[in-house]
């Protein structure tokens, strides 16, 4: 099994879209672990799931999405921090049962 680390898992989500159609079957393993986790993700905390899925997976700018939740950029960059570590935990099956 593989063992994810947060740097591994903020690169998953900033590929998320073309994971699924890599040739590499292993990456579609990787796309089965994200997408499952951000499933328990946003069960358990919307509002990290939306911070990272908005930023990350779609590219949306810090300050749009303090913007959008009437927050600060030093919050968003917090649920960031916050939500790549849950993520990962998430995704090792540290955290959360699936």
């Amino acid at each position: 099994k593989m063992e994810y680390t947060t740097e591994i898992v903020e690169n998953l989500l900033r590929n998320y879209y073309s994971l699924q159609q890599h040739p590499d079957s292993t990456f579609s393993f990787y796309f089965l672990d994200l997408t499952s986790g951000l499933e328990v993700l946003k069960r358990n905390s919307p509002v990290l799931h939306s911070t990272i899925v908005n930023i990350f997976v779609n590219g949306m700018p810090i300050q749009e999405k303090a913007a959008v939740d009437d927050v600060s950029r030093m919050q968003v960059n917090r649920r960031l921090y916050d939500g790549l570590d849950v993520l990962t935990m998430i995704m090792n099956g540290e955290l959360y049962a699936r």
